[in-house]
């Protein structure tokens, strides 16, 4: 896509004692370890919060989501729900992931997936991500959970956006990002494609100068998180979708997103002070009446840099 290099990003608050440092574990850490009686991914604060995966009776993804002493079960069911987007070989079809507590999560043709309860459509949170900012993998320890249980108890609509805010310039970021978006694109199960997503991050490159998510360990961490077929490890390992995930990237970024992590609450960009903690965004994700924001800017955090114009 060709674009100039990027200026620097205010710093994103450093992550609570205890936490994993930005960007993820590093190469060579213990490896993510599914099943339904490993030990969940740290997150940030320690105690009861963190995702175990298990695989149930008919090869479905099975996860379990405890937070606060909460245990939310994702599901994925078999419901058609059309074709994965622009592709370069074969089609992925999308299926409803549905959650035990009345939530759903579907997937979209655009790459994006959508979780809420039937019937609520407002407010809608966006989340917009590169899996190569190590902010985002501290904003992702951080704020997972809430979200997921904000999504489940019907207090919004939550739509992860995953994306490339890298230009080719800055590799290997770029190619980085763009491996593992295009990977995802390739689980077409809602409750599957949740679980891809945390393993991604739990998989994060260290920094941005370091090589990570090469496509044979994109396949690996599928089989990790139930994801485990001929038509997948096809999909990642051709690259089926990365040139709709840069088509997409592209929108975002035409669209405002400078940075990321980006939050957005009904089209309005969250600043840094109410994405600082999940509390703050749990707060900001309840906006005011309409005419009492006043912030229309994109606002995001990328290690320093990764902000494109």
């Amino acid at each position: 896509m060709g674009y100039p290099p990027n200026p620097p990003n205010p710093p994103f608050p450093p992550p609570p004692p205890g936490a994993p440092p930005p960007g993820g574990p590093p190469p060579g850490g213990a490896p993510w370890q599914p099943g339904p009686m490993g030990p969940p991914p740290p997150r940030p604060g320690g105690g009861k919060t963190g995702l175990i995966l298990a695989i149930v009776g008919g090869g479905l993804a099975l996860v379990v989501l405890l937070v606060v002493g909460v245990a939310v079960i994702l599901v994925g069911n078999e419901d058609d729900g059309g074709g994965g987007g622009v592709s370069s070989g074969g089609e992925i079809q999308l299926q409803v992931g549905d959650i035990v507590g009345g939530a759903k999560a579907t997937p979209r043709p655009d790459g994006s997936l959508a979780m809420a309860r039937p019937g609520v459509s407002s407010p809608v949170v966006d989340i917009y991500a590169d899996f190569a900012c190590p902010h985002c993998g501290t904003f992702d320890k951080a704020n997972d959970p809430m979200l997921k249980k904000l999504a489940v108890d019907g207090g919004a609509q939550v739509v992860f956006h995953p994306m490339v805010i890298f230009n080719e310039t800055m590799e290997p970021a770029h190619g980085n990002a763009l491996r593992a978006a295009a990977a995802l694109r390739c689980v077409g199960n809602g409750a599957r494609w949740l679980s891809y997503q945390d393993a991604l991050y739990e998989h994060q490159p260290a920094s941005l100068q370091t090589e990570g998510y090469d496509l044979s360990e994109l396949v690996s961490i599928g089989t990790e998180a139930g994801v485990a077929d001929a038509q997948f490890e096809e999909c990642v390992l051709d690259q089926w979708y990365a040139e709709d995930v840069e088509r997409v990237s592209q929108g975002y970024i035409d669209g405002g997103v400078s940075g990321t992590p980006t939050v957005r609450v009904n089209g309005t960009a969250l600043g840094q002070d109410e994405i600082s903690t999940p509390e703050a965004l749990r707060r900001a994700s309840r906006p005011p009446p309409d005419g009492l924001r006043s912030r229309f800017t994109a606002v995001g955090h990328v290690n320093g840099t990764g902000t494109r114009h």
